[in-house]
């Protein structure tokens, strides 16, 4: 069984997105497991071990959190996108008209036989054309709130939203550095493999990365791409502050 948790925006939802993507629909609602994420010791254990570093109980709280809000942000891709919702919005539409006309009774044999069932001996079949005028009504409402809320729709593309992960691996690398690590990661000497050279941080974070439980993440050799730019927008804040 799961259950659904509504999501606000992350902090990482005010980095740059391409307009050509659709945005995510806020409040988002996810199903989640019931049970919350946690590292076992022993994959603290296997992270230590990756990057050469050990780290301290507050420094594994802050893993853990930044593993929490990286989950939240990763499911967050995933939810509905625009297309999603028209398909749905439509589909009420059409359903909702075809309910009007079933409505409707002042004419042809319908008319007959509301009048029919009127006399009928039913609970509140008396009521019986108020109840479907009012009926009508209400669906007409409600069909009308759909058509609006369709035309509310932002585009769709089809492409693929970003990953928005320049923060959180930012603040994965000031995590590994606190523990006495030295966040790393660039292209190694055999350029014309285009490979990466396996520092401890490279590892540490790959790991880190494999154990979040959600679905659609970026594969091993865009994360250490993502990382790689990742370090050089942190290098160039610590430049600019300093």
């Amino acid at each position: 069984m799961s259950k659904l948790r509504k999501e606000k925006p992350s902090s990482s939802s005010g980095e740059c997105r391409s307009d050509s993507t659709p945005p995510v629909f806020f409040p988002a609602a996810i199903g989640v497991p019931n049970e919350d994420f946690k590292f076992s010791d022993v994959q603290y254990e296997h992270l230590e071990k990756a990057g050469g570093v050990k780290f301290a109980a507050q420094q594994r709280s802050r893993l853990l959190t930044l593993a929490d809000a990286w989950i939240g942000d990763l499911r967050l891709r995933r939810t509905a996108r625009p297309k999603q919702f028209r398909e749905c919005l439509e589909k009420m539409e059409k359903a909702f008209t075809r309910a009007e006309e079933a409505c409707q009774w002042d004419h042809g044999l319908e008319y007959h036989l509301v009048h029919w069932a009127m006399e009928a001996p039913v609970k509140d079949a008396n009521v019986f054309p108020v109840a479907l005028s009012a009926l009508e009504h209400q669906l007409q409402t409600v069909r009308q709130t759909v058509v609006a809320l369709i035309q509310c729709l932002p585009p769709d593309p089809g492409r693929q939203r970003p990953f928005d992960d320049e923060r959180r691996i930012i603040f994965l690398a000031d995590i590994f550095e606190q523990a006495g690590g030295k966040a790393s990661v660039y292209s190694s000497q055999h350029v014309e493999t285009g490979s990466v050279a396996d520092t401890p941080f490279r590892r540490f974070a790959q790991r880190f990365y494999l154990l979040l439980p959600a679905e659609d993440k970026r594969d091993p050799g865009g994360l250490d791409e993502a990382l790689r730019l990742a370090l050089i927008a942190r290098r160039a804040k610590h430049s600019a502050s300093s």
